[in-house]
Formats: C-alpha cells, sequence, structure tokens
C-alpha cells in the first residue's frame, strides 16, 4: 500500500480558475503551492480551460514544467478524495459520493466526477483500476505499511455492508489492517485527514486543540486516537490547531447555525510531504498574537523532526471545508 511519507516523485493538481463553480476562488492557493512545489516533482495539472496554462505560468513563471490535462466537464479540487488508493502496480478506486448533508441534490455531479476521474487516472497515473465497491472519500484514510486509520463515516456510509465486512474488504484490496474510530456528531465530513498525518512509518501527527467548549468533543476524539495509536506501538507527536468556529453554508436545513460544515482554517494537520520537505497550510486567525503564534510554532515543530518547511496562506481555500492535503494526490 502507497504511504505518501515515501518517496514522492509526482503530484496531480487542478486548477480551478475557469471552474463554474465556487473553487475558482481557490486559484490563488494554487498558484502559490506549486510554485513551491521542488522542481524535481513532477507536477501533473488538470485544467477545464488550455488558456489557463499560460496564465498560471504568468503569475508564477516558466522555471517549472507542468504536465497539463484538459478535461472539459471538471471542476473538482478535492484530488485526494475522488482518485483512489494505490496498491502495487494497481489502482484501487472507491465510489466517490460523499454522504454530506447536500449529498442528495449532487447526484448528477459526483457521477460525472467518478467517470472523469477514471479518465485522469489513465492518462496520468497509468495503472490498472480496480473498483472497490465502498463509498470512501481519499480524505477518510491515513496509513504506514501495516495500519489503515479512518473514521466510522465509511461504515455510516455503506449500510448494506456490516463493519466487519468492510474491514476484510479493506484488508484484501488494499492489504492494510483497517483501523475504524467513531466520528464525533458534529464533524459532517468525517474524513481523519483533518486530524492526523503520517510522519514516518512509527510516527503519527495528531492534532492538539486548546481547551475550548465549541472543540470538546474534538478534543475526545483525539484522546481516543492517540490510544489506538499508542495501543498499536505508534510514536505520537502533536501537532498545533487552532479551528476556528465558523460554518460554511449549505442546503441542509436541520441546524440554526447557517450550515453544517466547518471552515478548516486553523488546521495545520492537513499538509503535504514530498520527501523531505513539508508544505504546510498558514492562515490568518482570530488575533495577531494566534496567527504569529500557530504560523511559527508549526514551522518550528516539523523544522525539529528533520523537515525543510514551505508555507502556502490558505484563507481562501479554508471556506471550503479543506486545505493542502485534500487538494493533492501524490506518489
Amino acid at each position: 500500500m502507497n504511504c505518501e511519507f515515501q518517496k514522492v516523485e509526482n503530484i496531480i493538481l487542478a486548477y480551478p480558475k475557469s471552474f463554474k463553480n465556487n473553487f475558482k476562488k481557490a486559484a490563488s492557493v494554487i498558484e502559490e503551492l506549486i510554485s513551491k512545489i521542488p522542481d524535481k516533482i513532477n507536477v501533473k495539472l488538470i485544467l477545464s480551460n488550455e488558456n489557463d496554462l499560460n496564465y498560471l505560468y504568468d503569475v508564477i513563471g516558466y522555471r517549472k514544467s507542468i504536465q497539463p490535462l484538459i478535461v472539459k466537464g471538471w471542476d473538482e479540487i478535492w484530488l485526494r478524495d475522488c482518485m483512489g488508493f494505490i496498491n502495487g502496480n494497481k489502482l484501487i478506486k472507491p465510489i466517490y459520493f460523499p454522504k454530506y448533508c447536500d449529498y442528495r441534490f449532487r447526484w448528477k455531479y459526483f457521477n460525472r466526477i467518478n467517470q472523469l476521474s477514471k479518465d485522469i487516472i489513465s492518462t496520468l497515473v497509468k495503472k490498472e483500476i480496480t473498483d472497490i465497491p465502498l463509498i470512501w472519500d481519499g480524505g477518510n484514510l491515513i496509513n504506514n505499511e501495516e495500519y489503515g486509520f479512518m473514521t466510522s463515516k465509511i461504515v455510516e456510509d455503506n449500510p448494506t455492508f456490516s463493519k466487519f465486512y468492510i474491514e476484510k474488504m479493506i484488508e484484501e484490496y488494499l492489504d492494510i489492517k483497517p483501523i475504524i474510530i467513531f466520528r464525533q456528531d458534529d464533524d459532517v465530513i468525517g474524513h481523519i485527514d483533518g486530524y492526523a498525518s503520517f510522519i514516518s512509518n512509527d510516527k503519527l501527527g495528531v492534532s492538539l486543540y486548546p481547551d475550548m467548549n465549541f472543540l470538546r468533543d474534538d478534543n475526545v476524539y483525539l484522546e481516543e486516537l492517540i490510544k489506538s495509536a499508542h495501543y498499536l506501538g505508534l510514536e505520537t507527536v502533536r501537532i498545533l490547531d487552532r479551528p476556528i468556529d465558523e460554518s460554511i453554508k449549505c442546503q441542509c436545513k436541520k441546524k440554526k447555525r447557517s450550515g453544517c460544515y466547518s471552515v478548516s482554517r486553523g488546521i495545520y494537520i492537513n499538509n503535504i510531504i514530498l520527501n523531505d520537505l513539508i508544505i504546510l497550510p498558514q492562515y490568518t486567525l482570530t488575533t495577531r498574537r494566534e496567527t504569529e503564534f500557530y504560523n511559527n510554532r508549526n514551522r518550528e515543530l516539523y523544522e525539529g523532526m528533520g523537515f525543510k518547511v514551505e508555507t502556502v496562506n490558505c484563507d481562501s481555500l479554508s471556506q471550503f471545508g479543506g486545505s493542502l492535503h485534500c487538494l493533492c494526490w501524490t506518489y
């Protein structure tokens, strides 16, 4: 099973400048991110308009080689969720159909992205695609060579299968032992990569939240995650996160808040590892003091573990509920 802390040669991203949805507001994040990727990493870029590549080169300069792929009708930036998982010479492809609060309104969209993502895999990755009959977002998996952590969202999204059957299916297709931990009720998305990431085969980075009332359930969840990691003999490193209590508008009317989703501002664990480099998100938090503390402290934490560190401002991206790890697909 491919692990993202292993040697990386390629990164696939989507450039949303001409997308027909609000994701185009995050184009500046993709531009800055590409400029921070080392030249030795092959950048493969999905575009919906062939003129966008020239615009991108005007912004970042022509020093970086980019392999473009024009995909008409593509308007998804969350490649981590929709591309699948590499296991040896195969790409294991789940069904991309996120069952969030508004999923019933978006069936045609997810069906289109599922079909187009297979075309992208065939063109850019060139691996045999094996379908796994699970509704499963890629952001709900972090793994080393032996274990794969995920939340119970995978059980909720596949009610026709028992938890036991889901676990056995994952073991068979991905050659890892699934560790399914509960999803706290207020986390609609249920992606574990918003809480933890493997730094090496035996070291797991886990978020450390401040002691605030709105984070109470998240802190309980994090303690359970740490217990599970220690039980498996993994070392844990706490990464300082400072989530902001702000929701994102959606079509769901179940709650009194404006939306069920939370912004991802303040989530530093959702970063990208490219060999000896970590690209960290940066945010503007509630005060200048908090902003400087969390942005600088997390850089120091990763530098202390021997990584080079680059940063990308993700304020405009966080309004969509994801960050850097959600954007990219590496191998």
